[in-house]
């Protein structure tokens, strides 16, 4: 068997392996353009997958209380109500952990 077939023997599935889950991941994301990913995924291994990693994960985040993707500009999940980041009781401003006053309204936000 020559060294061409041996390496299409190892490269076809990867290829096919790597599509089906860029597909099947992105359909699940809720990407518009689903079947595109599974394409791409097609062309070469593993710079496809590279690629639609940091295309799709920039701007996302998982709620962690029911551990769903959601954008990371949403100030509570969308499918569980969970509180995704620490915003001001007062103006609902968003807050650092370590604030002690909110910049927004000079809420008193913990003890010193």
């Amino acid at each position: 068997m020559s060294k061409i077939a041996q390496s299409l023997i190892v490269v076809i599935p990867l290829l096919l392996l790597q599509a089906t889950w860029i597909f099947t991941d992105a359909r699940k994301r809720g990407e518009k353009y689903y079947w595109a990913w599974g394409l791409l995924g097609l062309l070469n291994f593993p710079t496809s997958l590279i690629i639609y990693l940091i295309v799709t994960r920039h701007g996302y985040l998982k709620c962690p209380n029911c551990g769903k993707t959601v954008k990371n500009n949403y100030k509570y999940c969308p499918y569980c109500g969970n509180a995704l980041k620490k915003i001001c009781p007062t103006c609902g401003v968003e807050i650092e952990e370590d604030w002690r006053y909110c910049p927004e309204c000079s809420r008193k936000l913990k003890e010193f």
